[in-house]
């Protein structure tokens, strides 16, 4: 795995950069096959990106071989305002010429969040056609606790973070209490380090020092210290958080 660190001047130059960088990501993949796996990001830093790729990138990629997932949802109805599905919907899925096959959102609408991890796993399994996914791109956010998709530093070293036997490719989470929405469902680590490539988007000043402590391998309970890529792995982070301005 090669992993390089990008910095730009503020978040409108880094949601730039990302979106021709996925989009290179994009036709060098279905440059060799019929189509592509993309993993979707919640919380607010890739809002910009989505708005980016649904108003520049439109027309360029060909979005009816591109199949998008989510890393992460927290256990809300879709049209919930704190929605994963729901904010990359009005940001991006609405406003492409994308199939509704091709979308493949975590159904929250289960009794339990167990029922929708399982039902997830599921999904992944009929669609890769194996029990281990294969993404080709997956995007990620750093929580200011280290934490990302919807895996916290108190999941740590729990099966969430696949250090046991259970092979789980995705799970139902409870955050801290210092979360609002607690149950969530996520990918694991295994999951997401299957992926060929991880693109990390992390904005402001708050995550100053998770940032070089995830970086620097300076804290072992920092679940995005965790994160691999199967072939490269890509920081692209403003000069905020990399602590320049």
């Amino acid at each position: 795995m090669s992993k390089e660190v990008l910095v730009f001047p503020d978040k409108e130059a880094l949601s730039r950069a990302a979106a021709e960088r996925l989009a290179e990501v994009v036709e060098a993949t279905l440059g060799q096959k019929k189509r592509m796996a993309l993993v979707l990001a919640g919380g607010s830093t890739p809002r910009r990106l989505y708005e980016w790729l649904a108003e520049a990138y439109r027309e360029r990629l060909p979005w009816d071989r591109i199949h998008l997932f989510w890393g992460d949802e927290r256990f809300v109805p879709a049209d919930h305002p704190a929605s994963n599905y729901r904010m990359a919907h009005d940001a991006l899925v609405r406003h492409l010429p994308i199939p509704p096959s091709n979308v493949h959102p975590i159904s929250t609408g289960a009794p339990m969040p167990e029922d929708a991890a399982a039902a997830y796993e599921v999904a992944l399994w009929q669609f890769f056609q194996n029990p281990q996914p294969a993404f080709d791109l997956t995007l990620l956010g750093l929580g200011d606790d280290g934490h990302t998709a919807s895996l916290f530093p108190e999941n740590v070293p729990q099966a969430t973070l696949g250090e046991d036997s259970t092979g789980r490719q995705v799970e139902a989470v409870v955050a801290p209490p210092r979360y609002e929405i607690r149950r969530r469902i996520s990918l694991t680590l295994p999951a997401l380090n299957a992926s060929r490539h991880v693109f990390f988007l992390v904005s402001g000043e708050g995550k100053r020092d998770v940032l070089r402590a995830v970086l620097d391998d300076a804290d072992a309970t920092l679940p995005a210290a965790y994160v691999q890529a199967q072939e490269h792995l890509t920081w692209l982070v403003d000069e905020v958080a990399w602590g320049q301005k």
